[in-house]
């Protein structure tokens, strides 16, 4: 009698081990195939601050793809960060959990008050071979091979809006970010973007021309606040 006891409660352990396993396995199994969408196909965005306003709102989330490297004028882009990630193995890895569990809200290797530790979202406003020059906060563009400036507004086939301050007449041009430039032809690989807040974020008027290793991806749509949908 007690060998039976005994076999029993041995196949109810290993039943219990089994259903663990199982358990596990399938956690497991969900967590990869999510990082692995959110890694190479499409993955959420918060954007936490104003510097796309007003059509990229503060507190907005976003679908963001790594499929599209080549992005066109106009385009909202990802850019990574600008300083190196120096994480340690064990710090990304918990990073994974952490950003997997929480929606991409929190990161372990994110430090806020550090700036360029952050990925940030621009528009593509320059391509390579563009000629511009800025004015006003507004880009002027001509286009590889072209005769004549246009506004960037002009060359955009889909429309978009911009936010900046209005200064004073004696205001000192050169404090804060500026709102003009001089002509600049950009090379081969090489993509001027801007914020639309264009008075007060940074963007390549003070870092300098990016390129498609410095883009992360292209923002799809905007799909919350549900009263701010938005497709870019």
């Amino acid at each position: 009698m007690s060998q039976k006891i005994e076999q029993y409660s041995y196949s109810i352990k290993k039943a219990k081990q089994r259903k663990r396993l199982s358990v596990f396995l399938l956690i497991l199994f969900i967590f990869v195939f999510v990082n692995l969408i959110i890694n190479f196909l499409i993955f959420p965005v918060r954007q936490n601050s104003d510097s796309m306003i007003p059509d990229v709102p503060d507190t907005s989330l976003l679908m963001v793809t790594p499929l599209v490297k080549t992005p066109k004028r106009g385009d909202v882009v990802l850019l990574k960060p600008e300083v190196k990630d120096e994480s340690s193995f064990s710090v990304k890895a918990a990073d994974l959990f952490s950003t997997f569990f929480t929606f991409q809200n929190y990161s372990l290797k994110v430090n806020p008050s550090f700036p360029g530790t952050q990925c940030s979202l621009r528009r593509v406003v320059g391509l390579p071979g563009d000629t511009f020059y800025i004015r006003d906060y507004v880009m002027y563009i001509k286009p590889k091979g072209e005769k004549h400036f246009l506004t960037e507004f002009e060359l955009c086939n889909h429309p978009y809006n911009v936010t900046f301050n209005a200064y004073p007449a004696s205001w000192d041009t050169s404090i804060g970010i500026v709102g003009y430039s001089e002509e600049y032809t950009l090379k081969d690989n090489e993509y001027f973007v801007l914020a639309d807040n264009r008075s007060s974020c940074t963007d390549s008027r003070l870092s300098g021309p990016v390129t498609v290793q410095n883009i992360r991806g292209k923002a799809l749509f905007c799909y919350f606040p549900f009263n701010k949908l938005k497709l870019y």
